[in-house]
């Protein structure tokens, strides 16, 4: 049935209901509410700040989350460093390429001057365009909302870039995603 169609059954039925109510015919219990409407996909485009930082290369599956944090974590509180926060992933590899050649790294903002050994790097990232949006639900949902949001930027004529990155609230709860742009 088209839009139109739709419409115009729904406006006669609704009529066909007032002229009953007015003719105080008894009237069907009404229907519950329907359930709220999701959200909008709510995007942002913003210039990220610069950061100083200390990652973690990574390749291979996105599952190795916890241990490369637990271990860069582990190795900053062993060298006494605290790091910054929020702590974040950068994500360099088209799904593509297949899991085991996924390449990103994980890390944490830090104050100058500290050093790391190998396999752990000090970074400088630069401020970049990106499109961003803060998911908030189950992390498993996390790769349509990327879909979601590449597609919002190629919709708004934006040409979505790389790496992606996700920064990581501490208890997980929300995860503001930042895809690079460009017009």
């Amino acid at each position: 049935m088209s839009l139109a169609r739709s419409t115009a059954a729904t406006l006669v039925a609704l009529a066909a209901l007032s002229a009953s109510a007015v003719a105080q015919q008894p009237s069907t219990p009404a229907a519950p509410p329907a359930p709220p409407a999701k959200p909008a996909f709510d995007v942002q485009v913003k210039t990220s700040e610069p950061m100083h930082a200390v990652v973690l290369p990574m390749k291979g599956s996105y599952m190795q989350h916890p241990d490369a944090f637990g271990k860069l974590a582990g190795y900053l509180s062993g060298k006494g460093i605290t790091p910054g926060s929020p702590a974040f992933g950068r994500y360099f590899s088209d799904p593509s390429v297949g899991e085991a050649n996924f390449v990103w790294e994980v890390g944490f903002p830090i104050a100058a001057g500290v050093t790391v050994e190998a396999p752990f790097e000090i970074k400088e990232l630069p401020a970049v365009l990106c499109a961003t949006h803060v998911h908030r639900g189950p992390i498993e949902e996390l790769g349509a909302a990327w879909g979601s949001l590449a597609e919002w930027a190629i919709r708004n004529g934006y040409q979505p870039g790389v790496p992606a990155v996700q920064r990581f609230s501490g208890d997980m709860s929300e995860v503001e995603m930042l895809m690079p742009v460009k017009k």
